[in-house]
C-alpha cells in the first residue's frame, strides 16, 4: 500500500479535486455585445489608470542617484551655509607616523591624539563633527571626527590619522586627492549651525616663528594695521615650539578672507601665505 503522502496519491486526489470543481459550478453563461454590467463599463478607465500607475514606477526608477556636485580643488560648497552639508575638495596628508612625535599629545579638542583612531585635523570646522572622506584615486569612503586643528602647510584641506590614511589607501604615498563633506555619526549628510561661527569665531593665521624677535616685530606691524593680534604656543612636527601670530576675531568668513587677501598683500615681499582657521 502506497503511503499517503506518495507523489502517485498526491496526482490522484488533485485529479479528484479538479473533477469536484467542475462538477459542482455549471459553466459560465455567454454575455450577449454590448452587456456586461459595472465590471465591463469599468474595463475602459481601469486600463487607463493602469497605464499612468507604470509611466509613474518607471520614471521613479530610472531616475538617476543623487551625486556629489563637484567643487573646485581647494574650494568650498557654494551652498553650506544654505542649510546643505559643507563641501570641499582639494589635498590632503596624514600624521602619526613614529618620527612626527604627535602620538600622545593634545589635540585642540583635548583629546589625547591616537594614530590609530579614525580622526582628523581641519582648520575651520567644528571639533568634534564627523566628516566623511572620499580619496578620489581609488573612491575609498570612511568617516572621521574632526579633534584637531590642520594643516598648516599650503595647499592641504586635511590631516587625517595614520589609521585613516591606511583605511582611504594612501598611507605610503603620503598624500592624495579627497573630498569631504560634513555628516553625522550615522554618516548621514548633516549642515553646518551657523552659531558655530559667533561661538568659536575665524582668525588669520600670519605665520608660525620660533625666534622671539620676529615674533614682536610682525606682531607689532599687524597690530597697527589691522588691530587685535594673538600668539598662540605650538610644536612643529620636528619638535620645534613656536609661536603661532594670529590677527583678528571674525564672525563672517568672508571677513577673514578680505583680512587674509590684505595681509597677503602687505607681507607678499616675505613670502608669508596667510590662512583662515578657528581661534580653537
Amino acid at each position: 500500500m502506497l503511503s499517503l503522502f506518495h507523489p502517485t496519491n498526491w496526482s490522484q486526489a488533485c485529479v479528484s479535486w479538479i473533477h469536484e470543481i467542475q462538477v459542482a459550478f455549471d459553466p459560465p453563461t455567454p454575455v450577449e455585445p454590448g452587456k456586461g454590467g459595472f465590471l465591463r463599463i469599468m474595463r475602459l478607465p481601469t486600463r487607463g489608470l493602469a497605464a499612468l500607475v507604470a509611466l509613474s514606477f518607471t520614471l521613479h526608477c530610472t531616475r538617476p542617484p543623487v551625486a556629489w556636485a563637484p567643487t573646485p580643488a581647494g574650494s568650498r560648497s557654494p551652498g553650506a551655509a544654505e542649510g546643505q552639508p559643507y563641501m570641499e575638495e582639494g589635498l590632503a596628508s596624514w600624521y602619526g607616523g613614529a618620527d612626527d612625535g604627535f602620538a600622545g599629545r593634545p589635540t585642540a579638542n583635548g583629546d589625547i591624539f591616537d594614530p590609530e583612531q579614525f580622526t582628523c585635523a581641519h582648520r575651520t570646522l567644528p571639533l568634534g563633527s564627523f566628516v566623511e572622506v572620499e580619496n578620489l584615486e581609488n573612491r575609498k569612503r570612511k568617516v572621521l571626527r574632526v579633534n584637531d586643528r590642520g594643516p598648516f602647510l599650503k595647499g592641504r584641506i586635511l590631516d587625517l590619522s595614520k589609521r585613516g590614511a591606511k583605511e582611504l589607501g594612501f598611507l605610503g604615498v603620503g598624500t592624495t586627492r579627497i573630498r569631504l563633506r560634513t555628516v553625522d555619526a550615522m554618516g548621514l549628510p548633516v549642515a553646518l549651525d551657523p552659531a558655530f561661527d559667533k561661538a568659536n569665531p575665524y582668525v588669520v593665521q600670519v605665520a608660525a616663528l620660533s625666534n622671539p624677535k620676529n615674533i614682536e616685530a610682525l606682531r607689532h606691524e599687524l597690530e597697527n594695521t589691522f588691530g587685535e593680534v594673538s600668539l598662540q604656543g605650538a610644536a612643529t612636527r620636528g619638535g620645534l615650539t613656536v609661536k603661532r601670530v594670529r590677527v583678528g576675531s571674525y564672525t563672517t568668513r568672508q571677513d577673514a578672507e578680505q583680512s587674509a587677501e590684505q595681509i597677503a598683500k602687505l607681507l607678499k615681499d616675505r613670502g608669508v601665505e596667510p590662512f583662515i582657521t578657528r581661534q580653537r
